[in-house]
């Protein structure tokens, strides 16, 4: 995974911001919205000012009660409370709007981003990790938009125009209470500084949790045939407990900024609440006065404790956002720059690799010189020790990995100037892992080619031979099968993944060990059906068990990146070398 330097919390907004640029105009509306709130909220205290004077001048002078006016004021005010909350619900669900889209546009980028990674990328990284990033941490955000931004956004309105009306009302009064503010915001700052350190350990412990829950589950039956639960446990203990750990500290931490808050704002309140009642017995200022401004600093006590509290959670969308901008700036494939196109309908499968050179890391290279050529029609079987290079040459086939240099062709035609959408759709692949999604069985045959019908789907599975096993199923190609298979067995699994092969109708087909999760007579059928499927189409094969490959047309045999042999079974065993000698040693020829 590339490494990234951390983002500041500034960044990351700007960085986010992105996502809304084509939404100004409901930006504008928000903003609009929350200035005319808070001009109406902070507006409400002066018509309360005018009602307390008028009693308090009716007390005084002796006179009576001026009920008109009172109810004037009164009308106002409620008038004035009702605007206030409409602007704010129309702020609020619009602020909700706007962060669940730029949701939706993240977890796009994150689809597109998964599509165009490399597959060295996804072969280095941790699935759970990575779907942390994708779930979780994409959960997390939308939560700190979805409630804390918003409130954030209002209160934030609300001091300024607090603040504002405060000035208004008394200067002096004013400066008092800025003196408290500051320090106010100092203690807001240096616990976020904090924090975000904390919350950003935090999501980076999580990831690591789901991703040994991710390896321990899907290798359960391993974890329990290896009596390896004690030492999983024992790692689940150990990342849970870092986890909590940061999680305590974190919120410890964040939770501190409330309780210091209030104190800093009720120190101001006391020295406002003297100042005042010294102004007003001087003369220079109304009991009405002092009671709207007593009410403002009480007001902007609360959206700025209620901004303390939302920040800690927008803190940890920050930190869950941070990880996910930090995954989409991994490096993507580079990108294709197509000269040639192939016209899959005359693809006949010549294929040539010619001196190609290839390493996972440049400074230790696994191919160093090799060429091959495969005529159309021609069954290559690769074998060889594990470690060998099988499965890398039919990755760089298919571009799924780039070669450092040489030129690999197909029907005479360099593949890097092909698009790899292109030079792809002229393979079909049955792998040794079978890979189903959740959905019916008519879905993943069809998968293999687009706007499959029912009769393409059936036939597929007819030379599949797993037709029979199907209709038997309650609801036969209707049936509906999870992920984890648990409805079919391995073989039956391997079957299907066949049957979609079949219906795309490649070109080339590439079989990694596909008969190696059948059982022997099943193995036979599908062989049939498979030599079947192989007529007129150029196929590779890498075998392991030796048998299932005696009537290739070429046997490559590849050892530590290099082609040592090229030939039929005859003409190799006739050579009596390392073919020879392996499939001699085996124990199923």
């Amino acid at each position: 995974m590339k490494k990234t330097r951390k983002l500041t919390f500034k960044e990351v907004l700007m960085q986010l911001e992105k996502y809304l640029r084509n939404e100004r105009h409901l930006l504008i509306m928000v903003g609009f919205s929350l200035v005319m709130s808070t001009i109406f909220t902070i507006l409400a205290p002066i018509y309360t000012k005018n009602i307390t004077n008028s009693l308090a001048d009716s007390v005084a002078q002796g006179a009576d009660v001026n009920f008109p006016f009172i109810g004037r004021q009164i009308i106002i005010l409620v008038v004035l409370y009702f605007l206030s909350a409409g602007f704010t619900f129309y702020a609020t669900r619009k602020t909700s709007f706007l962060s669940q889209l730029m949701i939706k546009r993240l977890r796009e980028d994150i689809q597109d981003k998964l599509n165009r990674l490399p597959l060295n990328y996804l072969d280095s990284c941790e699935r759970g990790d990575l779907l942390s990033r994708v779930t979780n941490d994409c959960s997390t955000l939308s939560g700190a938009l979805e409630g804390n931004a918003t409130q954030i956004l209002v209160q934030g309105t609300t001091i300024i125009g607090i603040i504002v009306m405060m000035f208004v009302l008394s200067v002096k009064l004013s400066l008092i209470f800025l003196v408290v503010l500051p320090l106010s915001f100092l203690i807001l700052q240096m616990i976020t500084k904090k924090t975000q350190v904390l919350f950003r350990r935090q999501q980076r412990e999580l990831g690591d949790l789901n991703g040994l829950i991710e390896e321990v589950y899907s290798g359960h039956l391993i974890v329990k045939s290896f009596n390896y639960e004690e030492e999983a446990s024992d790692r689940f203990e150990d990342i849970n407990k870092r986890f909590f750990t940061s999680y305590l500290r974190s919120r410890f931490f964040s939770g501190l900024t409330t309780p210091l808050m209030k104190l800093v704002n009720n120190l101001g309140y006391i020295a406002i609440c003297v100042a005042g009642g010294i102004f007003v017995v001087k003369g220079s200022f109304t009991i009405g006065g002092i009671q709207a401004f007593l009410i403002y600093a009480n007001d902007i006590a609360s959206p700025i404790a209620s901004i303390s509290n939302n920040f800690n959670n927008i803190q940890a969308g920050a930190a869950a956002a941070e990880r996910i901008l930090d995954f989409l700036k991994n490096d993507e494939e580079l990108p294709d720059h197509p000269i040639q196109e192939l016209d899959s309908s005359n693809i006949e499968g010549n294929i040539e690799f010619a001196h190609v050179e290839f390493g996972y890391v440049p400074e230790r290279m696994l191919f160093h010189d090799v060429s091959l050529k495969a005529s159309p029609g021609q069954v290559m079987a690769v074998v060889g020790p594990s470690g060998a290079g099988k499965t890398t040459l039919v990755n760089l086939l298919m571009r799924f990995y780039e070669i450092n240099s040489g030129v690999i062709s197909l029907e005479n035609k360099n593949i890097q100037e092909l698009s790899r959408n292109n030079l792809r759709s002229a393979f079909g692949m049955v792998l040794q892992d079978t890979w189903l999604f959740d959905g019916t069985i008519a879905e993943n045959i069809a998968y293999g080619k687009t706007g499959a019908s029912r009769e393409d789907v059936i036939r597929a599975a007819k030379k599949a031979q797993c037709h029979d096993f199907i209709k038997k199923l309650p609801l036969g190609y209707d049936t509906i099968i999870g992920g984890d298979f648990t409805s079919l067995s391995e073989g039956e699994c391997q079957l299907l993944a066949i049957a979609r092969t079949i219906i795309a109708d490649p070109a080339v087909l590439i079989l990694d060990e596909a008969t190696s999760s059948v059982d022997t007579r099943t193995e036979l059928l599908i062989t049939k059906a498979m030599e079947e499927m192989m007529k007129g189409k150029t196929t590779f094969i890498i075998a392991h068990r030796l048998f299932t490959i005696k009537n290739a047309d070429q046997i490559i045999f590849m050892m530590d990146g290099d082609i040592k042999e090229v030939g039929s079974h005859d003409e190799l065993m006739a050579q009596d070398g390392l073919y020879a000698n392996l499939y001699l040693s085996a124990s199923d020829h």
